[in-house]
């Protein structure tokens, strides 16, 4: 019987890929840090919820609004990619957004099939309002002192540079 090859997860000196991670059996702060991390996340994401509802956005709106660059154009393929939405659903949101004149569509220099959507006036003074809003520290975070403050943010920023270094190797 042909015995299975270690995953590189098990051999010494491998740095085990971001799956294998997810797999592997948590210790219980591991599984309490997840925890507590979904429960400050739900809370985030009812204050979310509440701050698009009083710009009278949907939360696909507010999201997509939120990621265009007042000074960039982008093709509807790279918007939808960026905001993670199916692009027969993007195009919807697209409509509503552009109805309100936050955005506008135009087509492309180079290939005139091509869309490009880009912020107008008022949708970078909206998106700006937004992020002023998203930006502000929650209370929890205004509670720690100084010290535990740049602890926290140098963890989350190991945290979202590895993130990163995920992304671009799943590409």
């Amino acid at each position: 019987m042909r015995t299975p090859r270690a995953s590189s997860a098990a051999r010494p000196g491998k740095r085990p890929a971001a799956a294998s991670l997810a797999a592997e059996p948590a210790n219980p702060v591991v599984h309490e840090l997840a925890n507590l991390y979904v429960e400050l996340w739900m809370r985030r994401a009812d204050r979310m919820s509440s701050l698009t509802s009083e710009l009278e956005l949907t939360p696909s709106q507010a999201r997509t609004l939120a990621l265009m660059q007042p000074d960039k154009s982008f093709t509807m393929s790279e918007l939808a990619q960026a905001v993670m939405l199916e692009p027969s659903n993007l195009t919807g949101v697209i409509d509503k957004l552009e109805a309100r004149g936050l955005v506008k569509r135009g087509l492309a220099a180079t290939d005139r099939r091509v869309k490009l959507v880009s912020v107008t006036r008022a949708g970078a003074a909206l998106r700006a309002k937004l992020w002023e809003r998203l930006r502000e520290p929650a209370p929890w975070m205004l509670a720690l002192s100084a010290r535990d403050q740049r602890q926290l943010l140098l963890i989350l920023r190991k945290g979202l540079a590895f993130e990163q270094q995920s992304a671009g190797t799943k590409s």
